[in-house]
């Protein structure tokens, strides 16, 4: 009985084993999907702002020192702009003029020889105080050495670096051009503020002026007048006629 009963078994397992042979394998689960999360937007790209410097030639040393400060603004759509942009056989004149013309932001480096040259101080900042005044462009003042810049317009102003100390004047140049940088950027947030308002306020809407309803005209109508119906009337030719009168018999 016991050999019989582990002879089945023995079977049973074999069959088994062939079954399991047999069938395909089982899928392992994967691992569970999730969906993906929304990739983050791209940030919108800051609207460029525009820099333009004005600087006495004398002092071209502190304008490319400047200019290094400004790099990191530069990789954020800001670019300057100096009179050495100007290629080869470009009128002066019309090409500064253009170049202030599409400024956001004028940056003048005051020197004794910037209050003296009439160029720096009578054209190009003069200019720029009118545009200031017809509030599309921001003027910014940098002293760079002493000079008597109290007694000018530019008095009235704030002026960079911090309280309108010369940059001669910090204990290191670095400091001062950070400073004035640092103040610059500020400008350049607001201006950036002001083209963000601009952008998100509606158009104003045209006036419409009302068309002009014309009065319907007073169309002529003509009554047709009634046909005689008068018995023993007749029409001849349009004219109605009387029938003649019978003659009595003699």
């Amino acid at each position: 009985m016991a050999s019989n009963l582990t002879g089945a078994s023995m079977r049973a397992r074999a069959r088994t084993r062939t079954e399991k042979a047999g069938a395909p394998p089982k899928a392992k689960p994967g691992p569970r999907r999730t969906p993906h999360a929304a990739e983050p937007r791209a940030k919108a790209e800051k609207p460029e702002v525009r820099i333009f410097v004005s600087y006495s030639h004398r002092d071209a040393d502190a304008r490319a020192r400047l200019e290094t400060h400004l790099a990191p603004l530069k990789r954020e759509g800001v670019t300057t702009w100096f009179d050495g942009d100007l290629n080869a056989g470009d009128k002066l004149d019309t090409g500064i003029a253009r170049a202030l013309r599409n400024a956001h932001v004028f940056v003048g480096l005051l020197s004794p020889d910037y209050l003296a040259s009439n160029y720096c101080w009578k054209i190009e900042y003069k200019r720029a105080m009118g545009r200031r005044a017809n509030g599309t462009m921001r003027v910014v003042a940098v002293v760079l050495r002493p000079c008597d810049w109290k007694s000018t317009t530019a008095a009235g102003f704030k002026l960079l670096p911090e309280d309108g100390r010369e940059v001669t004047r910090w204990r290191s140049a670095d400091d001062a051009f950070l400073n004035v940088a640092q103040g610059i950027r500020r400008v350049v947030a607001d201006v950036r503020k002001q083209m963000a308002a601009a952008a998100a306020s509606p158009a104003p809407r045209k006036r419409v002026a009302p068309k002009a309803v014309s009065k319907p005209s007073a169309k002529r109508v003509t009554v047709a007048k009634p046909e005689a119906s008068r018995a023993g009337t007749r029409v001849v030719g349009g004219a109605i006629r009387k029938p003649a009168s019978k003659r009595g018999k003699a």
